[in-house]
């Protein structure tokens, strides 16, 4: 098992993981959407090689920090949870190209998402590439921020 790449754990009702799934070190892509998962399992921030990482509609209420372990990580897709906010530590993975966290119930963004270079638009289409925000109670004036587009945002974050 420590040799395999993809691993599809989807649709199980899984509310938590083994901690010796943390020695899948070859792991690049990991799928545990639709489950009943209330935190992403710690083993998780140990698979260090991930770039893909699926957990929407589970239950999810916060990322911990360790999310920034996860270096090379190029699509986290979280939507359907119910996450209140974003780690500052999401904002250091520079290889991240999509943050798809439509449908929770996020209030506001962390300040340093502007150093998110790799998400380089606001996404409408599932597929598109960038930063996928849409259906958040965000509050204003992110939300208007957000009719200008991600680099509007970015522009609003950076500090003066």
């Amino acid at each position: 098992m420590d040799s395999l790449e993809v691993l599809s754990l989807a649709d199980n009702r899984i509310t938590a993981l083994p901690e010796s799934l943390a020695s899948m070190r070859n792991l690049t892509k990991l799928n545990l959407s639709n489950n009943r998962m209330a935190h992403i399992p710690t083993c998780v921030y140990s698979m260090k090689g991930l770039v893909f990482l699926h957990l929407a509609c589970n239950r999810l209420e916060v990322i911990a920090d360790q999310i920034q372990d996860l270096v090379n990580l190029k699509i986290l897709i979280v939507e359907g949870n119910s996450l209140h906010s974003l780690p500052k530590t999401l904002c250091f993975l520079e290889s991240l190209e999509l943050l798809n966290v439509d449908f929770n119930d996020l209030q506001s963004v962390p300040g340093e998402m502007y150093l998110m270079s790799g998400l380089r638009k606001l996404a409408c289409h599932p597929l598109d590439k960038g930063l996928h925000i849409i259906h958040n109670p965000l509050v204003k004036p992110i939300k208007e921020v957000l009719q200008g587009g991600l680099s509007a945002l970015y522009n609003y974050l950076k500090p003066s």
